[in-house]
């Protein structure tokens, strides 16, 4: 009975020592486990933006301009570059057409874009997600004007986005915009 119980206390103390090293392991890969920080769905509810996108004026179905769309900074940020192919946008005294990026980011409660173009313009918008639409506002007018910009996906996979803007103090919302993103699938080049 003695020696039994010796074999199960040798037993007992190696399968602590497997144990406790196992633990100790374990313990030393996870301090090597990749962090991804912006892999968390939350920071990915955007991704339906991103792609080459031919964009058409709603109204109209004209062609307006190319957006590329991708993911940037470890798909932390999303980057766009906007090219547009009509004078929408161009201010009367200048002589070639709008051409603009942004960044577009989330801090685990808001969405923030910050917008510059070849026009002078540049701004600064925030929000979420209501519902289905992503929607921005400016926080500080821009002469005079609050801006709004929704995002859209639709059914059939296109995005519609709409540019809206009030005067600051009036109620009233005017549509500057209204595309439906659709993929470039024929892979027009975008012109430079």
């Amino acid at each position: 009975m003695k020696i039994f119980l010796l074999y199960v206390s040798i037993l007992l103390g190696f399968s602590a020592v497997l144990v406790s090293s196992a633990y100790a392991q374990k313990k030393d890969t996870d301090k090597f486990r990749p962090i991804v920080p912006c892999a968390h769905p939350m920071f990915r509810a955007l991704d339906f933006w991103v792609g080459d996108w031919q964009v058409y004026h709603k109204d109209s179905g004209k062609l307006a301009g190319f957006d590329r769309v991708g993911r940037t900074l470890k798909g932390c940020a999303i980057q766009q570059s906007w090219i547009s192919l009509d004078d929408h946008f161009s201010s009367p005294m200048v002589p070639f057409r709008m051409n603009g990026k942004s960044l577009t980011a989330f801090d685990g409660q808001n969405w923030t874009q910050f917008w510059v173009d070849n026009q002078a313009g540049s701004q600064v918008i925030k929000g979420n997600f209501e519902g289905d639409r992503l929607i921005l506002k400016s926080e500080t007018p821009i002469m005079s004007h609050i801006y709004k910009l929704t995002w859209q996906q639709k059914k059939d996979g296109t995005v519609e986005h709409i540019a809206q803007r009030k005067k600051q103090g009036e109620e009233i919302w005017h549509i500057l915009f209204d595309f439906i993103y659709r993929k470039n699938i024929s892979h027009v080049a975008n012109p430079e």
